[in-house]
């Protein structure tokens, strides 16, 4: 069922996906958990998960591939490894074992025959895993340090890439004769280059992860490489059929992607605070779904985005309207503007309103892509749960930090805000001057009352050579006292300071050395 946004869905037992696979004979999105549980998520109404119960215990499992007739994935613990096959019907079979390794990367490849076989690396080994048609473990050639990421092209599933952090490289590996290439793709001693994938539209590419938030790309035609900022580390690359290239982004909870043929990033998606987005898998409808390992959930890419563009952040006292009324953007993927796109502006609970006293508001984007609300008026205090919906595509944003807050009541006391503990030398300025803040009963700021900063000990200090000065509070309700100035004896100096009709006030100490 969907949580949080029209786009989330909870998976069955909080099950953290930690890799997926789409299955096109039952159209279901495939997944395993760190702990070696394989599930699927029916990615379509009514949005159904379900997760297989194992036939072993205290297994780790990092990914899985969908074979001719099963998911295939390696399980391991300390002292060994196995790999695994799931029917569509849930069950498990081990087969043959193999080193207690994690997987980074694998896919589905053919071996010198033809046949189909999986194809894995592992932590820390310099040799391919490979898996064949009926469970059986064997091993490459060494490469003589350790491997990471793996891109198959189906067009060529004899031909393995393989990258090596440690070299600088990617090779490839010709499963034909049995070896790895002796004319890797260099990327210089600063590259590292771990999950790769390619992509044969607009050119065919290579892209490659990196420890730093860059990501890497390789033209085959030009032979060249560039590297290209992200905002955060990437975990995880994919090339897509439509010529795109995708990536999680664990830490920055959320996905990047470069349209087809692109060579600057085009955009990223967030997937929410905390979701720790882990894998991606593409459906039959040519719809992305992230697997959200720090959630237990699934998330769907719309092929469109809208987002918020002002209107966040804002406060507004009761009665009164907002300054800002609530601006979104309707968007392709590649950036481009949609006109004509219907948005419905809703909003839950009291505490706001739109003009006319109503709930939504209903408006079409304009050439730019934008959509602006009607003024929102303030009803009742509180935070305001305020969305936009595209309708056409269900596409969803809510809109962050919007609050009602309370009428200002008369000036109840002063709130010390900064000044106190100060010393200086006789007959000089103290650094700072004096700062309180006038709020009311509710500790709502005041503007425009007067404040009065009284030297107790007027014989040690005066303001302009006088005991008392009298401030009004600004906008904002913060009233700052004259220069105060120490006067030729040393000792401990009180001021007090108060609002005009209140009874509580503030007092500084401060030292005459």
């Amino acid at each position: 069922m969907p949580s949080g946004s029209s786009n989330t869905y909870n998976l069955t037992g909080n099950a953290k996906p930690v890799a997926l696979a789409y299955n096109p004979t039952d159209r279901n999105v495939w997944f395993i958990t760190a702990d070696a549980k394989i599930g699927c998520f029916t990615p379509r109404t009514p949005y159904e998960s379900k997760v297989f119960e194992p036939i072993y215990s205290g297994k780790k499992a990092e990914d899985l591939v969908l074979g001719d007739q099963a998911l295939w994935t390696y399980i391991h613990d300390d002292a060994t490894g196995h790999a695994v096959a799931c029917s569509g019907d849930g069950r498990y079979a081990v087969h043959g074992s193999g080193l207690a390794a994690a997987t980074r990367a694998m896919a589905l490849g053919s071996d010198s025959t033809g046949a189909r076989r999986v194809v894995a690396t592992l932590d820390g080994k310099g040799s391919l895993l490979l898996i064949d048609g009926e469970g059986g473990v064997s091993y490459s050639t060494d490469h003589g340090k350790p491997l990471h990421g793996l891109a198959i092209d189906s067009s060529n599933p004899q031909e393995y890439w393989v990258s090596c952090p440690d070299r600088h490289h990617v090779v490839r590996f010709d499963a034909s004769v049995g070896d790895f290439d002796l004319s890797p793709i260099d990327f210089g001693s600063q590259l590292k280059p771990q999950s790769i994938a390619l992509t044969g539209t607009g050119g065919k590419a290579l892209w490659a992860t990196t420890p730093d938030a860059r990501v890497i790309r390789y033209d085959f035609d030009t032979k060249s490489h560039k590297t290209i900022d992200i905002p955060a580390v990437a975990h995880r690359v994919y090339g897509l059929p439509d010529g795109s290239a995708w990536f999680t982004m664990p830490t920055g909870d959320a996905v990047g992607y470069f349209a087809p043929g692109a060579t600057t990033l085009t955009g990223t998606i967030s997937t929410g605070k905390g979701t720790g987005p882990s894998s991606l898998a593409v459906d039959r409808d040519g719809t992305l779904w992230v697997g959200l390992a720090g959630t237990g959930q699934m998330f769907r890419v719309s092929k469109v985005q809208l987002t918020p563009v002002s209107g966040q952040g804002q406060q507004a006292v009761v009665g009164t309207p907002f300054p800002n009324p609530l601006k979104v953007k309707a968007t392709r993927l590649d950036g481009s503007p949609v006109q004509g796109a219907t948005i419905t502006f809703t909003i839950k609970g009291d505490e706001a309103r739109f003009e006319g006293d109503r709930t939504t508001d209903t408006r079409t984007t304009l050439v730019d892509g934008t959509a602006t609300s009607a003024v929102l008026h303030a009803k009742q205090v509180g935070p305001c749960d305020i969305s936009a919906m595209w309708e056409e595509e269900s596409a969803f944003t809510r809109f962050e930090n919007i609050a009602v807050t309370p009428a200002v009541g008369p000036a109840d006391h002063t709130r010390y805000l900064s000044g106190a503990g100060q010393e200086t030398v006789r007959g000089t300025e103290f650094p700072e001057r004096l700062r309180v803040t006038v709020v009311d009963a509710n500790g709502a700021p005041v503007p425009a009352v007067d404040v009065t900063f009284r030297i107790v000990d007027d014989d040690l200090a005066s303001f302009d050579g006088s005991p008392i000065a009298v401030v009004p509070s600004d906008d904002t309700g913060v009233a700052a006292s004259p220069a105060l100035t120490a006067g030729s004896e040393a000792g401990r100096v009180r001021v007090e300071a108060w609002a005009a009709g209140t009874s509580a006030g503030t007092v500084f100490r401060e030292r005459v050395l």
